[in-house]
């Protein structure tokens, strides 16, 4: 697999998530204050840009045909597709990753 291009990227000094401190209890144990049982923005923040993709992957796409009309059919077999390029999709309020289409 190869480097993934990824549309959007911003600099980290420019996403408000960012500025969210984390508020998640450092004390062992204390799971009940830590992220995902705590309310912690910076921490779930993170952890959607950490799932996002880094390197090239591939889908099954659905083969297509065009029929008698010349409308577009699917067919119910595939093939592989390797995406190479994504587009971030962010929130507005916090500028976080919510998403992203290829």
């Amino acid at each position: 697999m190869t480097k993934l291009k990824i549309n959007g990227i911003m600099n980290d000094e420019e996403i408000r998530w960012k500025k969210i401190k984390c508020c998640c209890s450092h004390i062992e144990g204390d799971v009940e204050h830590q992220h995902p049982i705590g309310e912690c923005k910076h921490c779930k923040f993170q952890e959607c840009e950490d799932s996002m993709p880094r390197d090239t992957f591939i889908i099954q796409e659905p083969d297509t045909e065009k029929d008698e009309n010349g409308d577009t059919v699917t067919l119910e077999t595939t093939h592989d597709k390797e995406v190479k390029e994504i587009t971030i999709v962010r929130g507005e309020k916090h500028q976080d990753i919510i998403g992203w289409t290829f």
